[in-house]
């Protein structure tokens, strides 16, 4: 089981949709997923099961006093008050015949308060609670108990930030992927990670040293976060005079550039800091490991309806002057290209992330 998580500190990278349709791609490559949504605005856990579906989950009784989200772990995990419990989902779309498994562990909106919870310097580095920090990862294990199964891969959502759930489904993870947008802002927050990555490791390394359960074998696995390459996404392209084919628009290429170089000259130098390590996966390029286009009213009309962008050509559209009508023939094609590049992306996990 190797565990991804898909994390920009910037927000609005298209982190959530890159996500799920990475999701469905492994699946129907017949890998078994999980899905953690652990990013507080939930909108992983919308997108698979509706906000109908979601929200009964939501609600509490007295065999479910923290409902059917990740709360019902999480919470009494910290409080060991009651015995935490993991809820899992299969999402509310059709999967293909010969799918292999997905489910969702949906998140929760309380998420917030666990970042407040979790401290860095009394549960961490003084190595009072470390495993605090291994949430995604207990969620993983017990989920394959309830389910009966073995996950292939387990992807993790994670919120637009550096804060303490950030860190844990960092710890957790074997590989973290980046995705990025063509702006100013996508290679400095590239730069950015590297910047922080190795005090990430640093505090790691000092609450292992400090904790009384250094002899924990989950903890002796995790803390090692490994970069394998970031996605270019929300990009367009233009067929220009005398070309054959369309290519990225000229700002657009430009910031691609700029990331390309960030991560070739800024990022792969600081996460080299890290001596206990190699926080570079050695196959990483520095180049994009998958492109994939501004999908435009495509993506939230795809979570609005909760059907991935594999099978989104299957039914009508429901926003903008498309509402009543059909998808257009352009628009489909698009679907089916931008599909296959989460394919190319859900192959490159399979053939390197070993």
């Amino acid at each position: 089981m190797k565990t991804i998580s898909l994390f920009n500190n910037k927000g609005g990278v298209g982190k959530t949709t890159l996500t799920w349709n990475l999701s469905v791609s492994l699946s129907a490559k017949g890998k078994s997923v999980l899905l953690i949504d652990f990013d507080p605005q939930c909108n992983l856990s919308i997108a698979l099961l509706g906000e109908t579906g979601f929200s009964d989950l939501l609600k509490r009784d007295a065999n479910n006093p923290y409902g059917k989200t990740i709360r019902a772990f999480c919470q009494p995990f910290i409080q060991q008050d009651i015995l935490p419990v993991v809820h899992t989902f299969p999402p509310q779309f059709p999967m293909e015949p010969g799918s292999g498994r997905l489910d969702i562990a949906p998140g929760d909106f309380w998420l917030n308060n666990l970042s407040d919870v979790i401290s860095v310097g009394t549960d961490l580095i003084a190595g009072n609670a470390v495993n605090r920090f291994l949430i995604p990862s207990l969620i993983a294990s017990k989920a394959q108990e309830l389910n009966n199964c073995e996950y292939d891969y387990v992807l993790i959502d994670v919120p637009p930030s550096f804060n303490t759930i950030v860190r844990s489904a960092l710890y957790c993870s074997d590989y973290f992927l980046v995705p990025c947008t063509a702006d100013i802002f996508s290679a400095y927050c590239i730069g950015l990670i590297g910047e922080t990555l190795p005090k990430f490791r640093d505090d790691w390394e000092q609450g292992i040293r400090r904790t009384s359960a250094q002899n924990n074998s989950l903890i002796s696995q995790k803390g090692s976060p490994k970069f394998a390459g970031w996605v270019f996404n929300g990009f367009d392209k233009r067929k220009n005079p005398g070309q054959q084919n369309s290519s990225e628009i000229a700002a657009d290429a430009a910031h691609r550039d700029k990331i390309i170089d960030s991560v070739k000259n800024d990022l792969r130098p600081k996460l080299a800091s890290i001596k206990t390590y190699s926080a570079v996966a050695s196959f990483t390029p520095d180049t994009p490991v998958a492109k994939v286009e501004d999908l435009n009213v495509m993506a939230p009309d795809s979570i609005l309806q909760g059907v991935p962008l594999r099978y989104l050509s299957t039914v009508a559209p429901t926003r903008g002057v498309l509402a009543r009508g059909a998808w257009s023939g352009p628009q489909k094609a698009l679907m089916q290209t931008m599909s296959a590049e989460h394919d190319v992306l859900a192959d490159y996990i399979i053939q390197n992330f070993v």
